[in-house]
């Protein structure tokens, strides 16, 4: 008969436990999946970033250093905040020797660039800082994407390149329309995660890019979990300019149009003054069609558009950034992505030519 109990009850105690655990899985995976995405985008930040862009800011009081242990990637740099009152003489002995003055309410960065231990001392503060510098943030190292892009992505010119080619925003709205038309969210198989594994030569059709192939199957440095965990940062933010695009509608003004300039990635292959890179230059688009040297190959078409282009700049203009390979070169590549409506509303478009054609 006890048997018999105890069995019934470890059967209601089994019951209880399956009921329990099926109400909570739901809430419970999605504690795990919130909890799996934020440690894979700050994956990607790491990747993305190089070391020299992270800071840490210290503030240093009357009583002492606000933290006093410190653990940091090498190449980090602690920028020291003065608010004693007076000015602070900080001194560092170990792995990274240092001194600095600070004035009050005054700051100093002082890069930790060698592994170790390092004591920082301030005069008439009793209690030291110990600042212990580890390896480099990734090993193999990530790609330091904001070297180029910028620290948030928003693009700048390529350090060092003869060219001044600049490093288009990942912010765009033509980026975030290719993302979504090739899965977006749904995976990492997209345009973003083919342009970071493969460079842009191959993704872009453009043999001038300066993006190289990130992945190791293709010559890169980099394994599939970065470029998965790059590929989903990156994504977050082509998702946010979904969510918020770039206003269809804009006054037709110079203005309007070298902000339209920007925000479509114009500046990634002409350059942010227009003075060209991967693409020609176009600072005297408005009263000249551009030099044919400086096409990456001259269109099947070129004749037609210098006549086009004659007859009436706007209309040419219109034509060649809509879709250049369809109207001037038989339908094959000219270097020079269409802008489909959807990614350029038409008060967008003549913003954008009305910029372009006020250089002369």
């Amino acid at each position: 008969m006890r048997m018999k109990a105890l069995g019934v009850a470890l059967m209601v105690a089994f019951a209880a436990f399956t009921t329990f655990y099926w109400i909570t899985d739901a809430p419970r995976r999605g504690v795990f999946e919130t909890q799996t995405a934020d440690e894979q985008l700050e994956f990607g930040r790491l990747v993305f970033l190089f070391d020299d862009t992270y800071t840490i800011t210290v503030k240093v009081t009357d009583t002492g250093f606000e933290q006093t242990a410190v653990t940091l990637f090498v190449n980090t740099s602690i920028n020291i905040s003065n608010e004693t009152g007076g000015e602070l003489t900080v001194t560092g002995t170990g792995a990274r020797p240092f001194e600095v003055t600070v004035e009050d309410k005054g700051s100093a960065p002082v890069k930790f660039d060698a592994e170790g231990e390092t004591t920082v001392t301030a005069s008439g503060i009793g209690t030291p800082m110990v600042v212990t510098a580890q390896a480099p943030h990734l090993v193999p190292y990530g790609a330091g994407c904001a070297r180029c892009h910028g620290v948030e992505g928003t693009g700048g010119v390529i350090p060092g390149d003869p060219d001044g080619t600049q490093a288009p925003n990942l912010h765009s709205l033509a980026l975030a329309n290719k993302w979504l038309a090739t899965g977006g969210a749904q995976g990492t198989n997209n345009y973003v995660n083919w342009v970071i594994q493969l460079g842009g030569i191959v993704r872009s059709g453009n043999p001038a890019s300066k993006m190289p192939a990130w992945g190791q199957a293709f010559g890169g440095s980099l394994t599939r979990q970065q470029i998965e965990a790059l590929t989903t940062m990156i994504g977050t933010w082509a998702q946010e300019t979904l969510d918020n695009p770039p206003p269809e509608d804009v006054p037709n003004t110079v203005e309007a149009g070298a902000q339209v300039y920007v925000d479509a990635g114009c500046s990634g292959c002409h350059g942010a003054n227009l003075e060209g890179g991967i693409g020609p230059n176009l600072q005297t688009i408005g009263t000249s069609l551009v030099a044919t040297a400086d096409l990456p190959a001259p269109p099947s078409g070129l004749a037609q558009m210098q006549q086009d282009y004659d007859t009436d700049p706007r209309m040419f203009l219109e034509k060649w950034i809509r879709d250049s390979a369809g109207n001037y070169n038989g339908g094959n590549s000219t270097g020079m992505p269409p802008h489909p409506v959807d990614a350029l509303s038409d008060s967008r478009l003549q913003a954008l030519i009305t910029f372009l054609l006020s250089h002369e």
